[in-house]
């Protein structure tokens, strides 16, 4: 099912080793001509749908180039230094493992562990992985459609502190946001198929916003509910009107 709440060949962007570009470089950055971002709680389908909407866009010949902030923040955890020192500061050496890297199953439990520990931890990381995604926005500017998977409202997008709140508001009028919607028996149902414990997927639903705070902002609802061909025809279907 699609809603629109109120009215209103394919690239995969890879998280990069650069170091972020600063406010400046942005400046006078070019926006995408359409930008997808797709939003939704944990276990809910979002990259499920960014594959589908992304296989519609180059199956229709057009450029599209695809960012996955949950990509872009396993590649900071894994390859920045200074984060890793500034999380194990914040949150004990026990989230690292035995050769000293971040545990990811680890930080989650430490940081979703009460509200001031998921407090801290977005503070840390979100600035971060928000930095790194809007200049890899930014450079991909000229692709025809750019996909942009978060697991965070829009609301929360455009007020991260840090640079490129203010680009990614003006991408968002040069585009939509899609939130991907399901109850939460079945998204927990989902994330325990994926292997995740029961304790773990509860802090990690936890620790998102609510619902309404992703629907709120939305510009078009999926409902997953139902089966795959399901979802694959719902979104066909949106790929239709965001095309014409």
């Amino acid at each position: 099912m699609i809603d629109r709440p109120r009215s209103a060949g394919t690239k995969k962007v890879r998280p990069g080793g650069a170091t972020p570009a600063s406010p400046e470089d942005i400046t006078n950055a070019p926006v995408p001509q359409m930008t997808l971002f797709i939003c939704g709680p944990f276990g809910a389908g979002k990259s499920t749908v960014t594959r589908i909407v992304t296989d519609e866009l180059s199956g229709r010949g057009h450029e599209v180039c695809t960012i996955l902030l949950d990509e872009i923040g396993h590649e900071l955890l894994s390859s920045d230094e200074k984060l890793r020192d500034i999380l194990a500061g914040a949150f004990g050496e026990q989230i690292l493992d035995k050769s000293g890297q971040i545990d990811r199953r680890a930080l989650a439990a430490a940081g979703f562990a009460d509200a001031a520990s998921r407090t801290a931890l977005n503070a840390i990381t979100h600035p971060l992985i928000l930095t790194r995604a809007v200049r890899e926005l930014a450079e991909h500017a000229t692709a025809d459609f750019c996909v942009f998977e978060a697991p965070l409202p829009f609301s929360t997008l455009e007020c991260t502190p840090g640079y490129g709140s203010e680009y990614l508001r003006q991408a968002r009028e040069h585009g939509a946001v899609i939130t991907v919607a399901a109850p939460r028996q079945l998204r927990l149902q989902r994330v325990r198929d994926k292997g995740f414990a029961d304790d773990d997927a509860r802090a990690r639903m936890a620790a998102q916003p609510g619902e309404d705070a992703y629907l709120s902002c939305a510009d078009y609802r999926l409902d997953n509910e139902d089966d795959l061909d399901a979802l694959h025809q719902a979104v066909s279907d949106l790929v239709d009107r965001l095309c014409r």
